[in-house]
């Protein structure tokens, strides 16, 4: 449950910055992800990319590609969101 939750945190970071960005479309979505650890299971990156899957349909996020780079601790960013103008 809790990929589910970070993901909806991680689409809505992405869109809030595109917007800004003046962005109509992402296509990538990089975050950096240490060891979180909640209820006693470690946030998954797989669940987490299915999760972000799920979660940006029907947003100007959906297709894009999540990128995962290792981060420390119990760090969850949106490093970059890579788009287009339309």
């Amino acid at each position: 449950m809790h990929d589910l939750l970070a993901a909806q945190d991680i689409v809505r970071a992405a869109v809030q910055t595109a917007e800004k960005n003046k962005l109509t479309k992402i296509t990538q979505v990089i975050i950096r992800l240490g060891k979180i650890v909640e209820h006693n299971e470690e946030l998954s990156p797989e669940n987490l990319r299915f999760n972000f899957g799920l979660i940006s349909k029907n947003t100007i996020a959906e297709g894009a590609d999540l990128v995962i780079q290792k981060g420390t601790g119990r760090e969850l960013s949106v490093i970059e969101v890579r788009g287009a103008q339309t």
